[in-house]
């Protein structure tokens, strides 16, 4: 389940996750009508948690079986983008985050953790394709 040579990627991830807490919580204290900080955080962990997902699916496959590496990188994608059709749903229908603040900070955590996953992808398929 944990490779070794995907560690530095979970800690990466933890990393990403950190910052963006702790920036939420700088936002927070600047202006701090924006947003609920303990939804943006849970909202934080739930992309947290999609791409770790995504990426424990995707090197699973990476490190298992040349065959099924590229249909595990799809699946790993499309997990992450269901994850996180889901975590939309709740933030936004469930909870009732319907501020603006809200809907930006949904959106620029989806695009930073989405950023993250995807070069994750290209550069480790680009070092197996060297």
């Amino acid at each position: 389940m944990f490779n070794r040579g995907a560690t530095r990627y979970y800690l990466r991830l933890l990393a990403l996750s950190l910052v963006s807490v702790i920036l939420i919580i700088a936002i927070d204290k600047l202006l701090p009508s924006l947003f609920d900080t303990a939804a943006a955080v849970l909202l934080a962990a739930g992309f947290t948690l999609a791409a770790f997902i995504s990426l424990l699916i995707f090197f699973n496959g990476f490190y298992a079986d040349r065959e099924k590496s590229v249909f595990l990188t799809l699946i790993a994608l499309g997990v992450k983008m269901l994850l996180s059709f889901v975590l939309a749903l709740l933030f936004l229908l469930v909870f009732k985050n319907d501020s603006i603040g809200s809907i930006i900070l949904f959106f620029v955590l989806y695009l930073a953790f989405t950023v993250y996953v995807v070069l994750t992808f290209t550069s480790v398929l680009k070092k197996k394709s060297d």
